[in-house]
C-alpha cells in the first residue's frame, strides 16, 4: 500500500522498483554454470557464493572465497569475467595451450576465461573471487551496433591489464557488498559496458569502432526523459529506455552520454533527487518516504546519494528550505 501523502500512478509501463520481477526470477539462472564429463555443474563446485543474487536476469554476479589444493577440469558454458580480489597465484593448462603456466593474479587484473575448451585449474593460495557473466546477448548487440558484425569471439586471457575493466569489475563488487541498492539501471549500464569493452577492445578479430557521432534527437531525448520523470519512483531498465527512443542498448547508451555527458544511470539519480527536494518541503512526508517515492530502497541508500549529489543530508536540506 502507498504510504499517506504519497499519490502514485495507478498504471505504468514498467515494475515498481521494490517489487521482485517474477517473470524475470523465474527464467533467471540460478549460477553461473560450467561443464565436465558428468555434465552441468555450478562453476565453482564447493561452497554456496557470498551474498545476495545478482538483481540483473541476465548479468550474473557471483563471489566466492575458497581454500582448494586439487586440480578442477571444467569447460565454461558462459562467457565469464574473473577478478580476484587479493593476489594469489594459479595453475593453469587448457585444451588449446596444451602446457601449463603458472599465473600471479590479484586485484589490478582481469580475467577473460576461456570457452567451450577444457581447462584445468589448481589454486595454490586460498581465493577470493568475483565472476560476472556477460550474456551472449548483450556480447553480439554491442557487435552490431559498434563493430556492424552479427558475432565476435572474444580473445580468452588469463591476465588482462585494462583499467577500464578491472573498474568495473571493482564497481560490481562493490554494488554487490551493499546489497544491489542502486538497482537495475545501474547493472544494465554496467553490463552494457562490459559488452563494449570486450567486443572493441578484446575479439579475436580486432575491428575498429564505427564512427557514431552525436547525441540523441531532441524528439528522442524528450521522449527518453519523459519515460524517466514518469518513473522516478519505479523499476525502469536500460532497455526501456533504449526502446523508447527506437534505438540499440549500446547505441542508446553512446547517444545518451554525448548528449548529457552522463550515463542514463547517473541522471536518472539526478532526476530523483532533484524531485525529492520538492518533496522534502512537504512536512507531512518523512524522509523515508520520500527516498520510497523517488526509486530508492531504504533511507540510508537515499541519504546516501543525495549527499553526494547536494552536498548536504536531506534532513539538513530540509532545515534550510
Amino acid at each position: 500500500m502507498p504510504r499517506k501523502g504519497i499519490e502514485r500512478p495507478t498504471t505504468s509501463p514498467v515494475m515498481a522498483e521494490n517489487s521482485p520481477d517474477k517473470a524475470h526470477m523465474a527464467s533467471k539462472p540460478k549460477s553461473i554454470l560450467a561443464q565436465n564429463a558428468k555434465g552441468q555443474l555450478p562453476l565453482i563446485g564447493w561452497g554456496d557464493p557470498i551474498g545476495r543474487p545478482s538483481r540483473s536476469p541476465s548479468m550474473l554476479v557471483e563471489r566466492f572465497d575458497f581454500v582448494q589444493r586439487d586440480w578442477q577440469t571444467l569447460t565454461h558454458v558462459d562467457q565469464v569475467l574473473a577478478l580476484y580480489l587479493k593476489p594469489t597465484s594459479v595453475l593453469h593448462m587448457s585444451e588449446s595451450e596444451r602446457t601449463e603456466s603458472l599465473i600471479q593474479l590479484g586485484p589490478e587484473y582481469a580475467t577473460i576465461c576461456e570457452r567451450d575448451q577444457s581447462e584445468n585449474i589448481l589454486w595454490n593460495d586460498a581465493a577470493s573471487l568475483l565472476c560476472v557473466r556477460i550474456p551472449d546477448a548483450s556480447l553480439d548487440e554491442a557487435a552490431r551496433s559498434l563493430l556492424g558484425r552479427e558475432h565476435v569471439a572474444l580473445r580468452p586471457a588469463g591476465r588482462v591489464t585494462n583499467p577500464a575493466l578491472t573498474n568495473l569489475l571493482h564497481a560490481v563488487e562493490a554494488e554487490r557488498k551493499l546489497g544491489y541498492p542502486a538497482g537495475r539501471l545501474f547493472l544494465d549500464g554496467i553490463e552494457n559496458a562490459f559488452a563494449s569493452i570486450l567486443v572493441t577492445s578484446h575479439s579475436q578479430e580486432p575491428s575498429a569502432p564505427m564512427s557514431k557521432t552525436g547525441g540523441l534527437a531532441p524528439r528522442r531525448f524528450r521522449r527518453v526523459e519523459a519515460l524517466m520523470r514518469a518513473n522516478l519512483d519505479r523499476h525502469i531498465t536500460l532497455d526501456d529506455l533504449a526502446r523508447s527512443a527506437e534505438l540499440s542498448v549500446s547505441h542508446f547508451s553512446h547517444q545518451f552520454r554525448r548528449s548529457t555527458n552522463l550515463s542514463p544511470h547517473r541522471y536518472m539519480l539526478r532526476l530523483r533527487i532533484e524531485h525529492s527536494k520538492t518533496l522534502l518541503k512537504n512536512p507531512k512526508l518523512s524522509i523515508l518516504d520520500v527516498a520510497l517515492a523517488v526509486g530508492f530502497d531504504n533511507q540510508q541508500h537515499y541519504a546516501t546519494v543525495f549527499r553526494r549529489m547536494a552536498g548536504v543530508s536531506p534532513s539538513h536540506y530540509r532545515q534550510n528550505t
